[in-house]
């Protein structure tokens, strides 16, 4: 009897949930539409795009190297007192770097970027080949294009770092908002397949 009890009830507060997610679905509609939206526009603006995630993001290390400073010194007795403070310091030269350099800058983090591709792509295609798991194929496939695109960026340095930032933060931005676009819709399907209580289907 309790187990009944408490599955009814755990029935009823998921349909009333539900039901309110259904009710504002039009607010996860309209964030996906929006998102996409700035994608395309993050996306035709590639290049600036890319200016200004490095500058943002110069701007967040400089803050973070005052943080870290700030903690080093309120914590002065603690033994990592200097490698806090290099921290701060190394995360102080970054930030500034970045903010007067973004060309340099994005260069920079799209070398990285194009290291750890090829790092990952070979990585990946090696550890499918010796070690044959099921669907291993797909694994290999995956390391393989990982490795091109890797490849393609360091060919195409430093030209492609002028734009390389926008666009992937531009496709990022679309895929969110295709995703929340699905999410409401998802919401939509699955509350009209669930009875709701009395009292929320009064309410709709």
């Amino acid at each position: 009897m309790r187990n009944e009890n408490f599955f009814s009830l755990a029935r009823a507060r998921f349909q009333t949930d539900l039901a309110e997610l259904d009710h504002k679905r039009g607010w996860f509609i309209g964030l996906g539409v929006f998102l996409i939206v700035l994608g395309f526009l993050a996306t035709g603006a590639a290049v600036a795009t890319t200016m200004i995630s490095v500058v943002v993001l110069g701007w967040i290390l400089l803050a973070g190297s005052i943080g870290l400073a700030v903690l080093s010194f309120l914590t002065g007795r603690w033994g990592g007192f200097l490698l806090t403070l290099a921290a701060a310091a190394l995360s102080a030269i970054a930030g500034i770097t970045l903010l007067e350099n973004p060309v340099i800058g994005a260069a920079a983090i799209t070398l990285i970027i194009a290291t750890i591709l090829i790092v990952a792509g070979i990585y990946r295609s090696i550890a499918s080949i010796v070690m044959r798991y099921p669907n291993w194929g797909w694994s290999l496939a995956n390391g393989i294009i990982t490795l091109v695109l890797g490849s393609l960026l360091l060919r195409h340095l430093p030209t492609a770092s002028l734009y390389f930032l926008g666009l992937l933060i531009g496709i990022d931005l679309i895929f969110h908002g295709i995703s929340w676009i699905g999410f409401g819709a998802g919401v939509h399907r699955l509350s009209s397949r669930v009875e709701l209580p009395p009292e929320e289907r009064r309410a709709a």
